[in-house]
């Protein structure tokens, strides 16, 4: 059995994909069972950062450095996070940077960063509803619009 240490490119997720709970973009998994093996290999295809956990827990991963939690260490095949090598260089979700374009993501990562801005304050309801805008603009897909929707019955 090996224990992995997953990071989503959506740094900012907290909550569970793939039958994987995420805190703060880190979640673990190990491949002892049928569905620990495929969520592994889920998250490979999917552009997360998949490293051996050896001897680290939850604990020591929450106060590793930034660049050390979105750096590909050279562990196996594993792509970095999201954007292909070395420090993510692409949207930061939240904060300064670039902003978040759903265009560039995949469903499941624009989904994961909606999730992350709910019910947090008025700048967060903001870049939800630009998300939502810029998807209704953009590629149309069902499962985020239904998000914006879902909040708006939420609000009622």
């Amino acid at each position: 059995m090996n224990k992995y240490r997953i990071e989503a490119p959506v740094r900012a997720f907290t909550g569970e994909s793939v039958g994987v709970h995420f805190a703060k973009g880190t979640g673990f998994v190990d491949d002892s069972t049928k569905e620990g093996r495929a969520a592994v290999e889920y998250f490979r295809r999917h552009g997360y950062g998949v490293f051996p956990a050896d001897q680290e827990t939850e604990e020591t991963t929450e106060v590793a450095s930034p660049v050390d939690a979105m750096t590909n260490l050279g562990h196996g095949s594993a792509p970095s996070v999201g954007y292909g090598f070395g420090v993510q260089s692409g949207p930061t979700p939240t904060g300064g940077g670039e902003t978040f374009d759903p265009s560039k993501h995949n469903q499941d990562d624009v989904i994961a960063y909606l999730d992350s801005l709910v019910n947090k304050d008025s700048d967060s309801d903001a870049e939800f509803d630009r998300i939502i805008a810029a998807e209704r603009d953009g590629k149309k897909r069902k499962a985020i619009l239904a998000r914006g929707e879902q909040k708006q019955e939420d609000q009622k």
